[in-house]
């Protein structure tokens, strides 16, 4: 990713976006902030946000006419906020709490006729810019139309307080000035900037074309003049108007003396647009705070109930989904901003590694994304880029890639045709989860097909490297792809029934040439069973895998098969295109297990009734986190023991490996008549394994496999340790990369397994 990219990318994530209302004021008042201090009852810190933005808050606080408010989102859900009772509260009952600094002095003289709330304004504007302002006015005060106001809408000290604020930045004060056309070409004469403000001058006096001032930067057609302020005719006088334009000139005329563009990047100046997008489904409609003593204002307490009111405009809509977002506290801006300068380091530690493996890959932040955010596909190039530049860890994915391989490997894969058959129009492709999950359920499946299906029916067992791909691992998932179009090639290209929604998104997205459609499209087109086991009676909630997202005809074959199976389901909020990932996807469980525990956990929890999966993996995952959910093929196929779907657990990775193994070996056997392959001696040994510790040893990545290598390895050589307490026997080994620990107990029956844990380091004896 380089800088232009992240450019891009950050502008597509809308969180920072001004809201509705700090977008509509014309001085852009932080007020989403502001509410929130009044609403915790901080009356200081609200009027510190007011004292850096709002000029003269003493004035413009108490008189401001809120354009904002129109554009206030609780207005959906109730009244708009009384943005300006609350600012008339806060500059009631506090102090200046902010003075701005000034900058030092540069060259230039700015001289500003016209003392009305618009030229008092500029002249503050410039004189903290540096710039030598001096304001005159004819008046013997400042003010302009503001004098003519009562003592109970703005208070005589009001004004008198402004003025000691801009002789306190060194503004030079002229009032009473005889101001002629001959005086006020004199003025224009020995300044080097001007500023007319038409509240306090009348534009009848200038020396100077009559003629509107430029809307964007309020020049005149003389070179050097700037006129704004007063009241088009028609319109109301406004306050917060005056102020906008005495800032809008204040910039034009400081771009003015640098000899700069004065209209380049100003379209976000004054009231504009926003991007914001708040969603307000969800909060209560309330009713605005009405003071019980309109004269006098809000209290305290009413001021903070009112405030309270604020939902505090932002997006955050992924945010709120997504269990990556939130435990690693990022919104996709800052998320990608992290990413970018975790792969700019050069030397030093690469902090965001960690946050970078754990996304699940799913995509549901880009459905949700008002601007689709590509927050998977940035992960997964940076994933890939950590790979490329020999930046990744091994140990986020090793364990997924490792049982990848196993898949792969010749005790699990199997490609043949139908027995008794030379040729496949169909192949059927259960993928490896499901054949680690449900072996016997795979078997079934395929002999439906077989029987049903014209034109041989092959079958394929393997792993379609989604995991190497997840893990940004390019060349291992492109020899897989090439040894799957290789073997496809081989069968005589035949159609590829796939029953996993991630191989099918792979095969789309990767094999388009070779024909592939799910197995739940060609089994609703098929005629089902009679023999069906029975199916609940409660409705079950039917839980999509997010790999289905982009695969509405897979979607809706579900579907129409539960209504064929007689099976009740429920639909909740986030299933299609907003279906939440099971904690697999992208190999989350394994890079951040508990993060990975926690997206199982609110997939499971988005309905109270027993789930129903058609993914085996979100189907395990969930059993997992403790929601009775069954396996759509558990309601085509009775268990051979009559157990209930609803109660199977979930194997563990142990387990897995065992199935697929003896998944080969039974179809080997029952249907081709072949010896399955040889198995290695140490998977004779008999192991002992608590529930418990098998917990343990699944959370730790310890397969029993890799148990029986380093005992049967101890046992052979000798090189174990013993524990005189107990008679406990701890050995070590280290078959690839990870050295395995194994504390066990030789007994009649088998070996009992107490405890494992495992690491990378290397030991001393150990050649690196």
């Amino acid at each position: 990713m380089d800088q232009p990219q992240l450019r891009e990318l950050e502008s597509r994530c809308i969180q920072e976006e001004q809201p509705f209302c700090t977008a509509a004021c014309p001085i852009h008042v932080d007020v989403r902030a502001f509410m929130a201090c009044l609403a915790n009852g901080n009356v200081r810190d609200a009027r510190k946000i007011l004292d850096r933005t709002m000029p003269f808050p003493e004035i413009v606080g108490r008189l401001c006419d809120q354009p904002c408010r129109p554009f206030c989102k609780r207005g959906e859900i109730g009244d708009p906020l009384a943005i300006g009772r609350l600012e008339q509260y806060c500059v009631s009952t506090t102090q200046t709490m902010v003075k701005l600094p000034k900058l030092p002095a540069k060259q230039g003289a700015v001289t500003i006729i016209g003392a009305g709330l618009s030229g008092m304004t500029a002249a503050l504007d410039l004189m903290r810019k540096g710039r030598a302002t001096t304001l005159i006015t004819g008046s013997a005060t400042l003010g302009g139309s503001l004098c003519r106001l009562p003592e109970s809408t703005l208070p005589n000290d009001a004004l008198a307080q402004a003025a000691a604020t801009l002789a306190g930045y060194g503004v030079v004060l002229r009032t009473a000035t005889s101001l002629d056309p001959q005086a006020i070409e004199a003025l224009i004469g020995h300044a080097d900037a001007v500023y007319f403000d038409w509240d306090d001058v009348d534009p009848a006096l200038l020396p100077l074309p009559q003629g509107v001032p430029d809307p964007l930067t309020l020049a005149l057609g003389r070179d050097g003049c700037f006129a704004g302020g007063g009241t088009e005719a028609g319109n109301p006088f406004s306050v917060i108007q005056q102020v906008e334009n005495g800032r809008r000139a204040a910039l034009s005329i400081e771009r003015f003396l640098q000899k700069v563009s004065l209209t380049a990047q100003r379209d976000k100046e004054g009231s504009c647009t926003t991007r914001m997008v708040t969603v307000t489904t969800g909060h209560a409609s309330l009713a605005a705070i009405v003071p019980a003593n309109p004269d006098s204002g809000y209290t305290a307490a009413e001021a903070r109930a009112e405030a309270s009111r604020c939902i505090r405009c932002e997006c955050m809509e992924c945010v709120k989904q997504c269990v990556y977002l939130r435990q690693y506290n990022e919104y996709p801006k800052t998320l990608v901003r992290k990413m970018y300068n975790n792969q700019a380091i050069v030397q030093g530690t690469r902090n965001a590694n960690r946050m970078i493996n754990a996304c699940s890959l799913c995509g549901q932040c880009t459905v949700i994304c008002p601007n689709d955010f590509p927050v998977a596909e940035v992960c997964r190039a940076a994933r890939q880029d950590m790979v490329d530049s020999n930046h990744m860890p091994p140990s986020p994915h090793d364990f997924a890639l490792e049982d990848m391989r196993f898949s792969q490997s010749e005790y699990c894969r199997l490609s043949r045709h139908q027995p008794g058959t030379n040729a496949s129009r169909h192949l059927f492709y259960p993928g490896c989860q499901l054949a680690g999950s449900a072996p016997e359920t795979v078997k079934k499946t395929y002999d439906l097909l077989a029987s049903l299906l014209e034109g041989g029916v092959g079958l394929m067992l393997d792993c379609c490297g989604i995991p190497a791909h997840w893990a940004g691992q390019r060349q291992v998932f492109q020899q897989t792809l090439h040894h799957f179009k290789t073997e496809i090639e081989r069968l005589g290209r035949p159609r590829v029934i796939v029953a996993c929604s991630s191989c099918l998104s792979v095969f789309k997205e990767f094999t388009a040439d070779i024909e592939t459609i799910s197995l739940w499209e060609v089994l609703d087109g098929l005629e089902l069973p009679t023999d069906l086991p029975a199916t609940p009676t409660a409705p079950l909630a039917l839980h999509d895998p997010c790999t289905a997202r982009r695969q509405q005809a897979m979607r809706a074959s579900v579907r129409s098969l539960c209504a064929k199976l007689g099976l009740p389901i429920v639909e909740h909020a986030y299933n299609g295109e907003l279906a939440d990932c099971c904690g697999y996807g992208g190999l989350m469980q394994f890079a951040d297990q508990q993060l990975g525990r926690k997206a199982a956990l609110v997939k499971a929890e988005r309905s109270e009734q027993c789930g129903l999966a058609y993914c085996a993996m979100c189907r395990d995952n969930l059993a997992a986190a403790g929601r009775p959910v069954a396996h759509l093929l558990d309601y085509l196929f009775a268990a051979s023991d009559g157990s209930d779907p609803l109660g199977r657990a979930n194997p563990g990775f142990s387990l897995r490996h065992e199935n697929r193994v003896r998944l080969k070996e039974q179809l080997l056997t029952d249907l081709w008549g072949e010896t399955a392959a040889s198995r290695p001696e140490h998977t004779a040994l008999s192991l002992l394994v608590s529930p418990e510790v098998m917990d343990r040893l699944n959370s730790r990545h310890i397969l029993e496999d890799e148990a029986r290598k380093v005992i049967h390895h101890a046992e052979a050589t000798g090189r174990y340790l013993i524990n005189p307490a107990n008679q406990h026997r701890l050995a070590c080994l280290k078959p690839v990369r990870v050295t395995y620990w194994i504390e066990y107990e030789p007994t009649a029956a088998g070996y009992i397994l107490h405890n494992g844990y495992s690491h990378r380091m290397h030991l001393p004896q150990e050649t690196p």
